[in-house]
């Protein structure tokens, strides 16, 4: 396999995974952005997407200066869902062109054992384990997500 050809396939697998993202903030019914998981105090869903982002960045920031950003706190996020679509497909883009720079050689992620298809995996694992979290939060408030969102829409994308 040649090499630009690998390279594509790595990114297009981020793509696919920043796409079904996108596609979750969208499908979110507007009073479900503050649905939160039964029985928790955990974080709500806009606060969920506001770390995932969140961790984006600061991934981001650290590959490239070596220091901690101060990146708003997410607790209390109210962003709205086109606040969160532009946020994600801005990271989206930053995330696969610091891929792309790495997989040239160019830099390298900082930890990861400098790996940037482990990286963007641990990105990918780290946000589908929060879309997981979103999800029940949605079902457990009365917000099930249709078979078509979430079968359709989440899953069926990889295919």
């Amino acid at each position: 396999m040649a090499d630009g050809k690998l390279t594509d396939q790595i990114l297009n697998s981020w793509k696919v995974h920043n796409e079904i993202n996108l596609y979750l903030i969208g499908q979110v019914p507007t009073k479900g952005f503050q649905a939160v998981p039964s029985l928790s105090k955990g974080r709500t869903v806009a606060e969920q997407l506001a770390h995932m982002n969140r961790v984006r960045l600061g991934w981001l920031a650290h590959h490239t200066t070596g220091k901690r950003p101060d990146l708003p706190k997410v607790k209390g996020s109210n962003q709205t869902r086109a606040q969160l679509k532009k946020a994600f497909t801005q990271s989206g883009e930053q995330v696969a062109n610091f891929i792309a720079q790495s997989l040239a050689g160019k830099t390298a992620p900082r930890w990861f054992k400098r790996n940037p298809v482990r990286w963007m995996s641990y990105l990918i694992s780290h946000e589908s384990h929060h879309r997981g979290q979103i999800m029940l939060a949605l079902k457990q408030n009365g917000m099930r997500m249709p078979d078509k969102v979430a079968l359709d829409g989440l899953w069926a994308r990889w295919f």
